[in-house]
């Protein structure tokens, strides 16, 4: 159970950085459980990695979520704002704006740094652990393996990771440092469970942006919606067959 605080500042560091613990358990207690129950009613080496990868990265999302839904309802409204769970501060038409050209700003150094700066130095064609899984999917899966691939893409991985990182985690952190130190730390944490590391400055640059964009707006929501774009564009080049994958 996290630790309630104070009714009026209820988020704390502690609460913050458990968050994150609360996240990563699931996330072993959901793949242990998923490759447990295929190795019992499966023979081996029958189900490849990424289906498992997805099944566990599902289960463990949706764990998380409902935990969370949970922790925010029981800690009660005056909760809310304290992880960015309020309207934005800004206006509707300048916070689309804001969303669009931040997205179009680091998806096109995004792609400067995998197409232009990495086959300079001989890593052309690295692709990322989510790009890896549709490409596997979209080749040997089904309809089913790929609506479970969007669902997780497109809706329960951003939200997951927004609540846990920027709502939890950089909001706890940004109480007690500057905000910019706060955004950087959690982008660190972020990106370190990404893979693989040579697309770690891609990983951080997204969550920066990400970041930014809750502590300008003031709204989480803002944050998912431009992680959920950002997914949503890989998702559509990865349907296209074009080689920016990230």
């Amino acid at each position: 159970m996290l630790e309630t605080e104070t009714k009026h500042e209820q988020l704390t560091i502690k609460r913050g950085i458990l968050a994150v613990v609360i996240m990563y358990t699931c996330q072993l207690m959901a793949g242990s459980a998923i490759s447990y129950a295929f190795k019992m009613n499966t023979p081996a080496n029958e189900i490849p990695i990424e289906i498992i990868g997805l099944g566990s990265t599902l289960l463990s999302g949706i764990m998380v979520l409902t935990f969370f839904w949970w922790d925010i309802r029981r800690s009660g409204e005056p909760f809310y704002p304290e992880i960015g769970l309020q309207p934005s501060k800004i206006k509707k038409s300048k916070r689309l704006l804001l969303v669009i050209s931040a997205l179009a700003l680091t998806h096109f150094l995004a792609w400067i740094y995998r197409s232009v700066i990495l086959p300079s130095f001989g890593h052309e064609g690295i692709i990322g652990g989510g790009s890896r899984m549709f490409s596997f999917i979209q080749t040997n899966g089904g309809a089913i393996e790929m609506s479970g691939f969007l669902l997780l893409a497109l809706l329960v991985g951003p939200i997951m990771e927004e609540i846990v990182f920027r709502g939890y985690l950089q909001s706890s952190l940004a109480r007690k440092i500057p905000v910019w130190a706060a955004i950087l730390i959690t982008s660190i944490v972020f990106t370190a469970g990404h893979s693989p590391m040579i697309l770690w400055p891609m990983y951080l640059l997204y969550s920066t942006t990400w970041g930014w964009i809750l502590f300008r707006t003031g709204s989480l929501k803002m944050a998912i919606l431009i992680h959920v774009l950002s997914n949503l564009f890989y998702t559509i080049v990865g349907f296209a067959g074009w080689d920016i994958l990230a």
